[in-house]
């Protein structure tokens, strides 16, 4: 069995818990939507797929359950600890320079979650986009219950970012 999470809920937790102390996170591209996944759903499915039949041979891929889009993951964290954290737009490159200033998983990944590289480590050559209509039903197929939204996430992790705060 292996797993693929479309993006992690968890690389909000490193990016806005350490600007929380400037009360602000930064993004290229506010509006781009994703569909973050919680990342107790992704251990929901492995374990049911390291102890249930079936799953030999097979990738699952697991979304969150809705497309969201930065501006309403921040708002979404905003809610849950109740203070308002002010969203920047950046350039790609200044947020390259703040992702590799954070280190960790951040640094790691800057260039592929910038769009500069693709799943291989290759240069990207194309910009991807969510496609709507396409329902991931993963989390549910796997486990028998819906994946977990973004704001139950947020909610979930609020005193991660209260601690920074």
């Amino acid at each position: 069995m292996c797993g693929r999470a479309s993006s992690c809920s968890t690389s909000w937790s490193c990016g806005a818990r350490r600007s929380a102390p400037r009360a602000s996170c930064a993004t290229p591209s506010p509006t781009r939507p994703g569909t973050p996944v919680h990342e107790a759903d992704i251990a929901d499915v492995a374990v049911a797929a390291l102890t249930e039949d079936g799953h030999a041979g097979r990738a699952h891929t697991l979304n969150g359950p809705e497309l969201i889009s930065h501006r309403d993951q921040v708002a979404a964290i905003s809610a849950a600890i109740g203070r308002e954290l002010r969203f920047e737009q950046v350039t790609r490159a200044r947020a390259r320079e703040l992702y590799l200033a954070q280190g960790g998983f951040a640094a790691a990944s800057a260039d592929f979650l910038l769009g500069y590289e693709d799943y291989s480590g290759g240069e990207s050559t194309e910009e991807w986009a969510p496609d709507p209509s396409i329902e991931m039903t993963t989390m549910k197929d796997v486990t028998g219950r819906p994946a977990r939204t973004f704001a139950q996430w947020a909610s979930d992790h609020a005193h991660d970012f209260l601690r920074q705060v």
